[in-house]
């Protein structure tokens, strides 16, 4: 195969291996969804449970300094496990296309959950001194390393797991998932911050979220037990075409596409990241938001992006990927301001309609297209080294650091917002042009 082929020519490809999870029964393609599904809700979970750690507790309990170093301190660590991502994917991901989705996807659990309960015994500053922000860099690394790599499979098995003509709305379900993960790991927040006293969750209640990963942990694992190896990935194995190198394969044939790719998610991940995890630290801490409320209209932003999701796929799945991909992007251009501007009014109200649109029009038409489309540009051998490479490189270079560059920039301009928003604008513009590079993949399901 030439790097001049496009998706829709692959080999016979992408719809001879992909559509072979017709093949699974409907209880195998139930079981692979919910498996994923499962699975996405526990590494979105904890990466909500620690953005908002990071937003709300983590600057002074494990960082000294001034109030702004401890804020930037928490954001870094947040990014950190962002840095881990690339390496932890790419390098699981190789093994995914090696020996398998159902193995693979159940050490990225282990990883992501076991990291994060971990979290919730760590001592503080005040009590090992250094040690404190060490430990939680390392089990953040961790936590990352196992997060790259599992939504990128939950994308694969997904997609793998879908009929004809369904793939963007199957696909749709581990990305709805991210927002079940979020809202529950949200409401827990929410929750305890306003039946605590603020001493009592600084001191204690912040460790309850984190300890309860293992109960999700526990679930994921026995609906990914049951499942079977996809259909799709069976039949590359039967036909002795399992790739010795899937991430070189994939750069190799595909470099324009991955490029495209990754900039289609350079500006997707850090909407969610400015809108969950900065959006709740600047509007209680730089404005006067009741931190109570900004969470409650975080949550219903997330509760409504879970069938805008899913809305989404069904449409793609119809009148193609790209016209929704490319109608997210120009709405990140003309809403960056505009969803500033509804902050700055400080009215909770308006705050979560800010939110909401921040996710449930920007992510909500995202996440579940380009689940679909990404995992039809690669065929089944690479799917997951390709699909990796196309997001986890974007998350650790512009989501997991969109935090913190934006704490900078409210810094740098006296504690206005524009620049952030210029930034916002700038990152959508990038989308803009990817979605344009990338090719049609809708026709891959009927060539």
């Amino acid at each position: 195969m030439t790097a001049h082929e496009t998706p829709i020519h692959n080999e016979t490809t992408a719809k001879h291996e992909i559509d072979r999870a017709g093949l699974d029964s409907n209880r195998q393609r139930r079981r692979a969804v919910i498996a994923s599904s499962v699975g996405t809700i526990i590494e979105w979970y904890d990466f909500t449970l620690y953005g908002l750690a990071a937003a709300l507790v983590f600057a002074p309990l494990f960082f000294g300094g001034s109030e702004l170093a401890g804020v930037l301190g928490a954001f870094a660590t947040f990014a950190v496990g962002f840095f881990a991502r690339p390496f932890g994917g790419l390098i699981l991901s190789h093994y995914g296309d090696r020996l398998g989705r159902k193995g693979t996807l159940l050490v990225t659990l282990l990883l992501m959950g076991g990291a994060s309960t971990l979290i919730g015994a760590l001592p503080t500053y005040d009590q090992v001194g250094i040690w404190a922000p060490t430990s939680l860099i390392l089990l953040r690394i961790i936590q990352g390393a196992g997060a790259g790599a599992e939504f990128a499979g939950a994308m694969t098995m997904s997609s793998e797991s879908a009929t004809t003509g369904r793939r963007a709305y199957t696909a749709g379900f581990p990305g709805a998932a991210v927002y079940v993960g979020m809202a529950i790991a949200t409401c827990t927040f929410a929750i305890l911050t306003s039946v605590m006293s603020i001493e009592a969750f600084r001191s204690w209640g912040w460790r309850l979220p984190f300890l309860a990963s293992i109960v999700i942990v526990a679930l994921a694992l026995y609906f990914r037990m049951r499942v079977k190896e996809t259909a799709a990935f069976e039949t590359v194995e039967e036909e002795g075409a399992v790739s010795r190198l899937p991430l070189m394969d994939a750069l190799r044939s595909q470099p324009g596409f991955i490029l495209a790719g990754m900039g289609l998610f350079v500006f997707a991940l850090p909407w969610v990241y400015v809108v969950q995890t900065f959006a709740v630290s600047y509007t209680t801490g730089t404005l006067n938001v009741d931190s109570t409320h900004a969470l409650l209209g975080l949550i219903a932003a997330m509760v409504l992006t879970i069938p805008a999701t899913l809305i989404s796929g069904t449409i793609a799945d119809r009148i193609g990927r790209k016209p929704l991909l490319m109608f997210a992007a120009v709405f990140g251009v003309v809403y960056a301001f505009p969803m500033f501007l509804l902050f700055e009014t400080e009215n909770s109200l308006l705050v979560a309609i800010g939110l909401v649109l921040g996710l449930a029009v920007v992510q909500g038409t995202t996440i579940g297209v380009s689940a679909a489309m990404i995992a039809e540009l690669f065929p089944t051998r690479m799917r997951w080294s390709g699909i990796a490479l196309c997001r986890e490189i974007p998350a650790a270079l512009a989501g997991g650091t969109a935090p913190f560059v934006a704490t900078w920039l409210v810094s740098l301009a006296g504690g206005s917002p524009w620049l952030v928003a210029g930034y916002m604008v700038l990152l959508s513009l990038i989308g803009v042009i990817a979605v344009w590079k990338l090719p049609e993949t809708l026709s891959v399901q009927s060539t």
